[in-house]
């Protein structure tokens, strides 16, 4: 028997065949960025949590509120429902959490599950790419260059894991990943996941606040390399060492 639960903390069942959103953490952290992102856009409501004692013993913290580090927002006008995890996922309970993801999204009768993440391939690019149990629904981004579909290749966790199932009990489930930085959270990457995400589901999720802060964050990187440039040129520091960060 599995230990993970999920708690409905409101009345989901004004939702109609809603579509499901998952972002959990990875590469660039772009499935977090990016679910929280559409979850503070869209306004969306909190609508439950998700609990293991295999989890993590931690509390988000939102405009001063702690909150469930896995937990469930959700939104009767956009008809959504957003799942975002703000901790890494514990791979023994993946499974488990992939099971009851899927059953909730039975139970609402959802028309489909859509994960967000990053994905490295070390190509210095600007792509998403894209996965599914359903190809007819992917056919428009690929015809349309909006994403990249994978041939050949392996997702693991959560998401690997309700591939799997959609693929066997035929139902519709979506991964769409950006290419994104290995070593630093990725705000323009979750930025173009969800652009992709707006064409295929026409939601319109406004991606200004990540496209500015990953402007800034790519203006420090800037600095900081001319910093560590100049500073390699003037040799050594005599505090070398003395310091993690300086």
């Amino acid at each position: 028997m599995g230990d993970v639960q999920i708690h409905r903390t409101a009345n989901l069942r004004k939702l109609k065949n809603p579509i499901i959103i998952v972002g959990f953490p990875g590469t660039g952290l772009v499935g977090s960025v990016a679910a929280s992102h559409i979850v503070d856009a869209l306004k969306m409501d909190f609508g439950g949590y998700i609990s293991s004692p295999e989890f993590a013993p931690l509390a988000a913290i939102h405009n001063y509120k702690p909150m469930p580090a896995a937990r469930i927002h959700y939104s009767n006008q956009y008809n959504l429902v957003v799942v975002i995890s703000e901790m890494t996922i514990p791979i023994a309970s993946s499974i488990d959490l992939a099971d009851k993801l899927y059953d909730f999204a039975k139970s609402l009768k959802a028309e489909s599950i859509i994960s967000l993440g990053g994905i490295s391939l070390n190509e210095a690019s600007s792509d998403v790419y894209v996965v599914s149990s359903d190809q007819k629904r992917i056919k428009p981004l690929i015809d349309g260059k909006s994403a990249k579909p994978i041939k050949e290749g392996a997702t693991t966790g959560v998401t690997g894991i309700l591939l799997t199932k959609g693929t066997l009990e035929n139902f519709p489930i979506t991964t769409l990943l950006a290419e994104s930085s290995e070593e630093y959270l990725d705000p323009n990457a979750a930025s173009r996941v969800i652009r992709v995400l707006n064409e295929m589901t026409k939601l319109k999720v406004n991606t200004t606040r990540l496209d500015k802060e990953a402007n800034e964050l790519t203006k420090e990187m800037r600095e900081s390399i001319i910093k560590a440039r100049v500073s390699k040129r003037k040799g050594p520091s005599t505090q070398e060492g003395g310091t993690m960060y300086g």
